[in-house]
């Protein structure tokens, strides 16, 4: 496997893996609005991966050798985000995936043989994160995405067999997130908010995607009613706020995207 696989995942919040067998789906209706274009200087290629409340973003960029950056865009002001045991050659380095409100980034490093691991920077203080049952071969290894204001993180770890196995919590204290209505090894979480409920995705065994709530343990299964129930198509929960509400996309019948937001509130 490739050591940039898990980045791309994360990049789509931990729904890759579900959604592998999905086709190409049709555009849904574009947003309006005043689209700001994102570019570290000297950068290769940018991706903004997170956005806290007080609108700083987090990233990744690569630069002309083909080494990965993190990065933290405060109102244009960039700050470049290595971790020092990151590797330095191409398909190697820094990757940012999550931000709080604290100014805290989390994410991947990618070591110099070609391992992921998990990091936590708490302003330039460097955290190294691995599951204790990640394998340590290349394409292996541990990856944090999200990361929430009481420092609790959602990630993943390939195990010895390249197997994914998702998993949230503090650093530590690790719970490994399963939902019982997946297949093995299908189950991916995307976000947790402040209260601990964690959102995500699975595919069953027809390669349809449904989202999921994690409720402490307590797994309650969201399917857009508007969603197709064929391969290919069906919900995934991306983010969920620390008022409950969720957002996410759902694949109809003929294949498009929709974008869904979900307050049971209401």
């Amino acid at each position: 496997m490739s050591v940039r696989m898990p980045h791309r995942m994360l990049l789509i919040a931990g729904a890759a893996s579900a959604l592998a067998v999905m086709p190409a789906a049709a555009s849904a209706a574009a947003a309006h609005g005043n689209y700001i274009t994102i570019d570290v200087p000297s950068g290769q290629g940018t991706t903004v991966n997170a956005i806290n409340d007080f609108g700083v973003l987090g990233g990744t960029y690569t630069d002309a050798t083909g080494v990965t950056h993190g990065f933290i865009d405060r109102r244009g002001v960039f700050t470049a985000v290595n971790d020092p045991h990151a590797g330095t050659a191409s398909g190697q380095g820094t990757l940012g995936n999550g931000l709080n409100n604290r100014g805290v980034l989390d994410g991947t490093y990618i070591d110099a043989t070609g391992v992921s691991h998990g990091f936590i920077d708490r302003r330039g203080v460097f955290t190294t994160v691995n599951h204790a049952h990640a394998g340590t071969a290349p394409g292996q290894g541990t990856t944090l995405g999200f990361i929430n204001d009481r420092g609790a993180v959602i990630g993943f770890y390939f195990t010895s067999r390249g197997q994914a196995v998702s998993f949230a919590g503090r650093p530590g204290r690790f719970t490994t997130i399963t939902d019982p209505a997946a297949p093995p090894f299908s189950t991916l979480a995307s976000a947790i908010n402040d209260a601990g409920v964690i959102v995500g995705v699975y595919g069953d065994a027809q390669g349809v995607a449904h989202g999921f709530i994690d409720q402490h343990g307590t797994f309650t299964t969201l399917n857009d009613p508007h969603a197709g129930t064929a391969s290919g198509q069906g919900t995934v929960a991306f983010a969920i706020s620390n008022r409950g509400i969720i957002v996410g996309i759902y694949f109809d019948s003929h294949g498009t995207t929709h974008g869904f937001e979900l307050n049971s509130a209401r």
